[in-house]
């Protein structure tokens, strides 16, 4: 595409050279001939030679700069990518899947080779079951979601009681709803519920190798990231970040627009708007302050050693 066919599809100003063709999208780090680079920062922009055209804010553009005038070009990145990007078409179910005769499965759907789609299961228009990706009994898949390889939804909740018999398992009887708009990485696990639906809200974005455990809520627009893990019956609110290797312990109410750092242990409910972090999970800045503190321990029990056999020199 020209560069001006190309900024009007984004609805963006052009400067420079308009006619020039462009056959792709690439990284300002190792930008490539007749590509066009999205900058965002002004150092990467400064290191960028001058023939490669770019989009970014108007205060970096330099003269004889090829470009597309954005005040927020990362937030246009997925835009700008997208026209240079094949559409998928797919529909219907390959040959390979094994899909259940009692399933729903729109035909504007498509089921990948190989995957699986159980007895009772409800797949909506425009979504994709990709390779390997299981989905049991009960599972309902809204519109727009992508679900990668290997992820598997709605198996058994991991519910256990002792008794004087010894283990015995809970049965678990609920389904899985994904709402709209939802993306379920590879290897990822959600377990259904023990009588009523484990819910994912509409817009969640869900990473690899992430489990969700039985009876859990997640609300709208959500970010989970890879190896986080979320125990069963609870209940998250909207625009949660939940960042790498996060640990939510059972029956926890996390409220709306609250992020949790990496590696963070929630124990305790979490009020809308916070930002955790550490173990157990708690105000960022108290964490931060802690662990400083802890860096100092070693000095500070020196320290406390030499005052201690300052008294008992005095005492004795």
């Amino acid at each position: 595409m020209k560069l001006s066919e190309i900024g009007a599809k984004l609805g963006l100003r052009v400067t420079g050279n308009a006619d020039r063709e462009i056959i792709g999208v690439s990284s300002p780090e190792y930008p490539r001939e007749n590509t066009i680079c999205a900058v965002w920062d002004k150092g990467v922009m400064q290191r960028l030679e001058i023939s490669y055209a770019v989009m970014t804010r108007e205060k970096y553009i330099t003269p004889g700069r090829d470009a597309i005038i954005c005040e927020n070009p990362r937030a246009k990145l997925a835009e700008l990518i997208s026209l240079f990007t094949p559409s998928q078409n797919k529909r219907g179910i390959d040959a390979k899947a094994e899909v259940s005769p009692n399933a729903k499965i729109s035909p504007d759907a498509y089921i990948s080779p190989f995957a699986y789609v159980g007895e009772g299961c409800i797949v909506e228009a425009g979504s994709v079951i990709e390779p390997h990706a299981v989905l049991m009994k009960d599972v309902k898949i809204g519109r727009n979601c992508l679900i990668h390889s290997g992820a598997v939804i709605g198996t058994d909740g991991f519910g256990f009681e002792r008794t004087e018999a010894g283990i015995v398992k809970i049965p678990q009887t609920g389904g899985v709803t994904i709402s709209d708009d939802v993306e379920i990485g590879a290897c990822t696990t959600i377990d259904r519920g023990t009588l009523n639906d484990t819910i994912i809200g509409a817009g969640t974005k869900i990473d690899n190798h992430v489990q969700i455990g039985h009876n859990v809520k997640i609300g709208r627009n959500c970010i989970i990231c890879s190896m986080s893990g979320i125990a069963g019956s609870t209940e998250l609110g909207d625009n949660v970040t939940i960042s790498v290797q996060a640990g939510i312990t059972d029956h926890v109410k996390i409220g709306s627009n609250v992020t949790i750092a990496g590696r963070s242990g929630v124990t305790n409910d979490i009020k809308d708007g916070a930002i955790v972090s550490g173990f157990p999970a708690r105000n960022h800045n108290d964490a931060k302050r802690a662990l400083v503190l802890a860096s100092d321990l070693p000095l500070l029990v020196k320290r406390l050693h030499k005052v201690e056999r300052r008294l008992d020199s005095i005492t004795q």
